[in-house]
């Protein structure tokens, strides 16, 4: 992986680490700093966060920057209120733009890859153009990859409703999608392209997700002989296809939580109930977007549940989860606290997200056996777990196995410089 192993140790022998799983976990109730001083154990503000939430240790050898160009895409609106969607495209890159005029003969691979809660656009550019360009080359990344990265905004943006109603007329997250993703379906423009992968981290997981679930025009871009790929990242929540839930404990403690070998070999039992920290919501548990019951976006009720079923199981969607993103500063608050700040990054804790498991780790695992125990197919759809990534956009699509998911099929085209 890209571990960075090396480093300074910032606490006495006073610590006693123990791997746990795949991450470490300190055992410590007070710790020393390097210079011999004890730390409050009730004062966790000047901790750091602890390390394996959002990635490899010390933020690993991800690489983060590129130079970045800021561009707008004219959607069927447009002409109606003179709005239109900006998204961010590599710059020096001969690719080409999603809605350019031009013939860009030699682009082979187009790749969205959507935000999440903190709509850092150009950061999730270049994550993955980065990703394409240390995997198959920088020629490659430079002349035969499309990578691009909408910025989206508005109420339940990552659930596909539609924008503000104070528009003259309003587009669905998932419709802006679906425009730019026919723009590239333009043979005239890209008589070369042959895959369209289509990702998302954290709450752009759960857009790409929701998206795979109910995407209009997937069979339109199949008959423009695109290949088409989800892969939805550590999303907070997902939408069930039905009204089972994985039994969860109903308490959990610091020795027992979100164990990630434990849930790595976990076989689920499900009932058509919540349980675990999810018993008050019994009424709302599967509604939109935790499931399908009610309150469905418009996009979805345009599709219909008996139709999102029946297309959601033939679609190549690959799940992307950290193994290390587990945490949660409810549950774990007081764990580590003399070590190190628990930080969930925004994790869904809400009753109808606590059905569907205690972490992110945990709920995409369960998720993916509920697929499968619900289209009774043990081979739908793939599930890679990533080992020491936590809750990092970047660390996600730059790891090796992610790589080979997301690119592999695109080896033999590798170019070496």
């Amino acid at each position: 992986g890209r571990c960075n192993e090396s480093a300074q140790a910032p606490l006495t022998s006073s610590v006693v680490v123990v791997m746990v799983g795949f991450f470490l976990v300190p055992c410590l109730l007070v710790a020393a700093s390097a210079s011999g001083h004890f730390r409050d154990p009730l004062s966790s503000s000047h901790l750091p966060a602890c390390e394996w939430c959002g990635g490899p240790p010390g933020g690993g050898r991800c690489n983060e920057k590129c130079e970045a160009t800021k561009s707008h895409f004219k959607t069927s609106i447009t002409a109606a209120n003179g709005m239109m969607s900006p998204y961010w495209r590599a710059a020096g890159t001969t690719a080409g733009s999603v809605d350019s005029p031009e013939v860009h003969a030699s682009v082979e691979l187009a790749v969205l890859f959507h935000h999440g809660a903190e709509r850092n656009g150009k950061d999730h550019l270049c994550y993955m153009h980065n990703s394409v360009c240390s995997y198959l080359g920088e020629t490659y990344c430079r002349s035969k990859a499309l990578v691009f990265a909408p910025q989206e905004g508005g109420a339940r943006w990552n659930w596909g409703a539609n924008s503000t109603s104070s528009l003259s007329s309003s587009l669905s997250t998932f419709e802006v999608i679906d425009e730019m993703l026919l723009s590239l379906s333009n043979r005239t423009r890209f008589p070369g392209l042959r895959k369209v992968v289509v990702a998302g981290h954290s709450a752009g997981g759960q857009i790409i997700h929701r998206y795979a679930l109910a995407n209009r025009v997937h069979d339109r871009l199949i008959a423009a002989g695109l290949d088409v790929h989800y892969f939805p990242a550590n999303p907070s929540s997902w939408t069930y296809l039905d009204g089972s839930r994985p039994v969860l404990p109903a308490k959990v403690d610091c020795s027992s939580f979100c164990r990630n070998a434990t849930i790595a070999g976990e076989t689920y039992d499900f009932a058509h109930a919540p349980s675990g920290g999810a018993v008050h919501c019994l009424s709302t548990y599967n509604n939109y977007g935790y499931g399908l019951h009610a309150n469905l976006v418009p996009y979805m009720e345009s599709v219909g549940v008996a139709a999102m079923l029946e297309q959601y199981r033939s679609r190549k969607v690959t799940y992307l989860s950290g193994s290390s993103d587990v945490c949660n500063e409810r549950v774990e608050e007081h764990c580590y606290k003399s070590v190190c700040t628990i930080v969930d990054h925004d994790l869904d804790k809400s009753c109808e997200a606590y059905a569907q498991g205690w972490c992110r780790m945990e709920r995409a695992h369960a998720f993916v056996q509920h697929i499968r125990r619900h289209y009774k197919d043990p081979g739908v759809h793939t599930l890679v777990s990533l080992d020491y990534v936590g809750h990092s956009g970047c660390a996600i699509v730059q790891a090796s196995a992610s790589q080979d998911a997301l690119f592999g099929d695109h080896a033999l085209y590798k170019i070496v410089v």
